[in-house]
């Protein structure tokens, strides 16, 4: 039994992988949808250019004859007479080809070689056949044709014998030629090399990818806990509008998000529980990762189980928290108070009605690794702690900026967010080398922005745990 359920599992873990394969060329193509059509218009355009430019007309004189013997009798056998001539129809074709006969039309044509190429083609059990010249130039086309009649019967006569030729249709000149340029023709192959391409591309992209899709990822490649799954929440908001925050107090936010949240805060109070992690700073590899969001969220998911929570803003290069909360800038913050300009209780300020005192950033500085370095730092980290619960610490990215690593010098722990498919797996490792390096402990990763569908087993798992908990 545990060997058929084995190969069940690896069975089902193959098509897991083709199924996410799958997925990736879908996404890989519709994130480059456009590159890609422009890729094939390019293509079409291209190709269609270079046959025109390479573009050699040819034209095509053709004749219809039938070939029988000169020589007749009175007696003669007609059932002979046509076998004669359905084989001298036959022998026709290797006669135009032969070296004799091409010399002599050479020497008609007063040129050193034939031009162009001479075929015949019989038809079966006749002694009817069709002449055909092909050359660039129509006249020169319908000259050679003329030559081959004219001197087909003195160069066949050692061969099969006397001969006649009978002419029974003719094209005359040709006057348009035997293969027209077409534009569409030419732009539509052009169109489908440019699609192989591209799926191509797509193929290789997509196998070349490396991002983290599940939350089982997170042991597979960096060896880290999960502290949970946010899946992906959407909101229809006007662009002149503060951006929304998706927190627990919003009425609108979907149900699986706030088990989810849920899930995360239960993880970070039994990292508490084990480590005595009271300070931690999250931060990601790269922008765009929503960690400003998700730091704002796991606060005001503490602060509502009852926590006290301080909610930082650590990226003084670009302060993003009190924009994140729909809050207006602040004067004073946490540039002012690590410069010991004002103190923490006069900088921070309360969000809303809940116990999440935000301590937001300011005018942005680009030198800062003087302010967060140092014994100041380490100061104002332990006043926090005296001060909350819970100190929630918002940094830049790690994989791009020592900002996050000079913090985690002084904090308990770090949280990695990681956006589902969207940062390579090898960046995301650059950026917690780059936090262990400082000796930070990293407390867990949170897989942000998920497709719940793609999770749906772990997300069935939450929310199988959750149905105990105290709603708040």
């Amino acid at each position: 039994m545990s060997k058929d359920y084995a190969e069940h599992r690896e069975n089902r873990e193959n098509l897991i992988d083709i199924a996410g394969l799958f997925d990736d060329l879908v996404k890989v193509a519709f994130q480059l949808k456009f590159k890609f059509l422009i890729t094939i218009i390019v293509c079409g355009v291209i190709f269609c250019g270079y046959k025109r430019f390479t573009y050699s007309p040819y034209y095509i004189a053709s004749s219809t004859f039938t070939i029988s013997s000169s020589i007749s009798s009175e007696n003669s056998n007609t059932y002979i007479e046509n076998a004669t001539a359905n084989q001298m129809a036959k022998s026709f074709p290797y006669i135009l080809q032969s070296g004799a006969f091409k010399q002599v039309l050479a020497e008609d044509l007063g040129m050193q070689s034939v031009p162009g190429t001479i075929e015949a083609e019989v038809m079966e059990n006749t002694n009817l056949f069709t002449l055909k010249v092909t050359e660039s130039s129509p006249e020169l086309a319908q000259k050679v044709l003329e030559s081959v009649v004219k001197n087909y019967p003195s160069v066949a006569e050692f061969v099969i014998g006397s001969s006649q030729l009978t002419l029974m249709d003719e094209s005359g000149v040709p006057t348009a030629p035997a293969n027209p340029f077409s534009y569409k023709h030419e732009l539509e192959i052009g169109a489908a090399i440019g699609i192989l391409l591209c799926v191509f591309l797509d193929v290789l992209l997509a196998l070349g990818k490396n991002t983290v899709k599940k939350e089982e990822d997170f042991k597979r490649l960096f060896h880290v806990d999960s502290l949970g799954v946010l899946p992906h929440a959407k909101f229809h908001k006007k662009r002149t509008q503060v951006e929304e925050l998706i927190v627990l107090d919003n009425p609108r936010l979907p149900r699986s998000f706030l088990e989810a949240s849920r899930t995360v805060r239960r993880r970070i109070e039994r990292a508490q529980k084990e480590t005595g992690m009271k300070s931690f700073l999250v931060t990601s590899a790269m922008p765009g990762e929503g960690k400003s969001t998700v730091s704002a969220n796991i606060a005001i998911s503490l602060a509502m189980k009852g926590y006290k929570v301080i909610l930082v803003d650590a990226d003084l290069r670009n302060p993003s928290t009190a924009k994140v909360l729909g809050m207006q800038e602040q004067e004073l913050g946490t540039l002012q108070v690590l410069k010991g300009e004002v103190k923490i209780e006069d900088a921070v300020q309360p969000y809303k009605d809940t116990s999440v005192m935000v301590l937001a950033g300011s005018s942005p500085i680009q030198d800062t690794s003087t302010v967060l370095s140092g014994e100041n730092m380490r100061q104002f980290i332990k006043e926090l702690e005296a001060k909350a619960d819970f100190v929630v610490i918002d940094t830049p990215p790690s994989a791009m900026l020592s900002d996050a690593a000079i913090v985690a010098q002084y904090v308990d722990g770090a949280v990695f967010v990681i956006r589902q498919d969207y940062t390579e797996a090898d960046r995301i490792l650059e950026g917690m080398e780059i936090l262990s390096s400082s000796g930070a402990q990293i407390t867990g990763c949170i897989l942000n922005d998920a497709n719940v569908k793609g999770n749906s087993s772990e997300h069935y798992k939450n929310s199988y745990r959750l149905k105990g908990e105290v709603k708040v």
